[in-house]
């Protein structure tokens, strides 16, 4: 007769079966807590120019949410040549009576693919645009398709380092 006494699985393979069910188990648990976290947190698409065909004259940007809760723009503009940042907000409280600006949307996004879009009329033309949201400590940067790549590069770095209004 057959002995009850065979073991089907061997300690040592049972003990292997363990440790990679625990260690796939606290891998998905982590990438589950970063994800929560990343849920929460505001997320922007900064692109330069307006979403529909620029009719009027000036330099545009327009800001997307991408986030399934309200955000507020803080802050939003253009990046000179030299990195620094020329916010939009700032020029119109320096000189509320200068019309040479426009602004279509509310910068209270308050759903996904809400958008905000504000241009204004420049003496030099920038080689790109910012905009941040209140949670967030650095702006989003988009660039101009002309902007060569390593200047894109030097901006990034420099923006990252030390954010500089101009």
């Amino acid at each position: 007769m057959y002995s009850s006494k065979i073991p089907l699985v061997t300690d040592a393979l049972q003990k292997w079966v363990t440790l990679v069910a625990s260690v796939l188990a606290a891998v998905a648990s982590g990438w589950n807590l970063w994800w929560k976290y990343r849920e929460g947190s505001d997320k922007i698409k900064v692109v330069f120019g307006l979403i529909d065909p620029q009719i009027s004259p000036g330099e545009c940007l327009h800001v997307v949410s991408l986030c399934d809760h309200p955000i507020r723009i803080a802050d939003y503009g253009y990046v000179i040549r030299t990195g620094n940042l020329l916010s939009i907000p700032q020029l119109d409280a320096d000189d509320p009576n200068d019309n040479d600006h426009i602004t279509y949307g509310s910068r209270l996004l308050e759903t996904r693919n809400a958008y905000f879009e504000a241009g204004r009329i420049l003496r030099s033309r920038p080689v790109g645009v910012y905009a941040r949201t209140t949670s967030q400590s650095r702006p989003q940067i988009a660039f101009r398709d002309d902007t060569p790549t390593w200047m894109r590069y030097w901006l990034r770095l420099k923006i990252r380092m030390k954010v500089v209004y101009d």
